[in-house]
């Protein structure tokens, strides 16, 4: 494993921010997408997306303080 520095692992988290960011887009649109009813499955998928935001806003935030902390 290489030796990485804060910056780049903040650049890192930066990427795995935006993957999710766009995994969420394309469940959101496929659960929009669904031709079925308010069902529990939708609602897990409801929840599932949620829970991948607040992730990658968690990731964002992290890679953040990385930043800021390495400037000083």
């Amino acid at each position: 494993m290489r030796n990485m520095n804060k910056l780049d692992i903040a650049d890192e988290l930066t990427t795995y921010t935006n993957q999710l960011d766009n995994i969420t887009e394309l469940l959101i649109t496929n659960i929009n997408n669904l031709e079925i009813s308010k069902c529990k499955e939708t609602d897990r998928l409801y929840f599932l997306t949620d829970y991948i935001k607040q992730v990658s806003n968690d990731l964002y935030n992290f890679s953040n303080e990385i930043i800021k902390d390495d400037a000083k």
